[in-house]
C-alpha cells in the first residue's frame, strides 16, 4: 500500500476545498484542460497533452496509481501544515479513481469550476494537524515518507496525536520502528474495517477501552484485536493476541463480546490453524482467526457471521 500527500486548495493560496471534501468523504483534483473529460477508461498516455510537468504526474498519480487501503494525507500550502489523514475507501488494491458526471464539487470564489475526478476517502475524524516539510510543493499529489518530510520533532508529536489504534506493547521498539509498526498496525485496521463494510454492510467502532475493534451483527457483539506480525512470526503474534483478548473479555467490570476475532497481517500456517481448532473445540472459546489475502480477507474456520 502507498502513503500519498495531497492538496486540496485551488491553486497553492486558493479557495480551501477540505472541508467540503471531509462532508462528502472524497478527495478531488482537476485541471482546466480535462476538467470535463472522464478518465475511467482512458490510459496513461491518453491524458490530454497539454497538461504538462508536475500537474500531469499529479493526476497520473490520482487518477491510475491510488488504490483501495492507500493512506492519505492533506497537506495545506498556507499553514505548511498536514490538516487531514485517512484511507482510500475502495476494493483493496484496486483503481480508486472515479468521475463525477452529475454533482461534483464545485469553487464558489472564483468561477465554480467543477472538480469531477474523485476518490473515495475515509477520513479520521480525530486527526490532529502538525506542520512538515514540503519536498515537493509543485506537486498536488506526491508519495509521503513519515521520516523524511517531517522532522525527529514533529514526529514525536504526530505520534502523540495520530489517532491509531492503541499499542502498549510496540513501546518497547525503537521510535522509527514503532512509526512502521503503528503506521501497517492501522493500514490493516482501516482495511479490515472497508472489507467488512463492503461485504457485509457492519460499521465498526475503532479504539474503545484498548479494544481495536467493536461492532454488532446480528444483534450479537463482535470485539476484533488486530495484530501485525514481525518478520511474518504469526505464532508470536497469535499468543500475544490471545492474552490481550482473554483480558479484554474477562477483566474485572469488563463486558464480554459474543465473538471474538483475531486479524493477522499475514496467512498463518497449519499449525496455527490447528491450535485454533484446538482453543475452539476443548475449550469452547468463541475466537475465528482471520487473515489479510491479496485483495481481501479470509477466516477460519468459519465466518462468525453465519449465525
Amino acid at each position: 500500500m502507498n502513503i500519498w500527500r495531497m492538496k486540496l486548495r485551488a491553486g497553492s493560496h486558493g479557495e480551501d476545498l477540505w472541508p467540503i471534501c471531509r462532508k462528502r468523504r472524497v478527495a478531488v483534483i482537476t485541471h482546466r484542460l480535462i476538467k470535463d473529460t472522464d478518465l475511467t477508461h482512458l490510459d496513461m498516455g491518453d491524458l490530454n497533452k497539454g497538461v504538462k510537468t508536475a500537474i500531469r504526474k499529479s493526476i497520473w498519480r490520482f487518477a491510475w496509481e491510488m488504490q483501495g487501503g492507500d493512506e492519505i494525507y492533506i497537506g495545506d500550502s498556507k499553514s505548511k501544515s498536514i490538516i487531514a489523514h485517512g484511507y482510500i475507501n475502495c476494493n483493496i488494491g484496486k483503481r480508486a479513481y472515479r468521475y463525477s458526471s452529475k454533482n461534483p464539487i464545485t469553487e464558489t470564489l472564483r468561477d465554480r469550476k467543477p472538480w469531477r475526478h474523485e476518490v473515495p476517502v475515509k477520513w479520521d475524524n480525530n486527526f490532529v494537524s502538525f506542520t512538515y516539510v514540503d519536498w515537493a510543493p509543485r506537486y498536488t499529489v506526491s508519495p509521503f515518507k513519515l521520516d523524511s518530510d517531517t522532522t525527529n520533532i514533529e514526529n514525536d508529536k504526530f505520534l502523540k496525536n495520530r489517532n491509531l489504534p492503541n499499542e502498549s506493547p510496540y513501546m518497547r521498539e525503537i521510535a522509527a520502528s514503532k512509526v512502521h509498526i503503528d503506521r501497517l498496525h492501522a493500514e490493516l485496521s482501516i482495511q479490515f474495517s472497508i472489507w467488512l463494510e463492503r461485504k457485509y454492510g457492519i460499521k465498526t467502532i475503532r479504539e474503545t477501552n484498548q479494544i481495536d475493534l467493536k461492532f454488532d451483527y446480528c444483534k450479537k457483539n463482535h470485539m476484533a484485536e488486530l495484530k501485525i506480525c514481525y518478520g511474518g512470526n504469526t505464532r508470536h503474534a497469535i499468543r500475544e493476541a490471545i492474552g490481550q483478548i482473554f483480558e479484554y473479555n474477562n477483566y474485572p467490570h469488563r463486558k464480554s463480546a459474543e465473538f471474538w476475532w483475531l486479524v493477522l497481517d499475514h496467512e498463518p500456517s497449519d499449525s496455527d490453524l490447528t491450535y485454533i481448532s484446538t482453543l475452539r473445540n476443548k475449550y469452547r472459546i468463541p475466537l475465528t482467526l482471520c487473515w489479510r489475502n491479496e485483495l481481501s480477507f479470509k477466516v477460519f474456520p468459519s465466518l462468525p457471521l453465519n449465525i
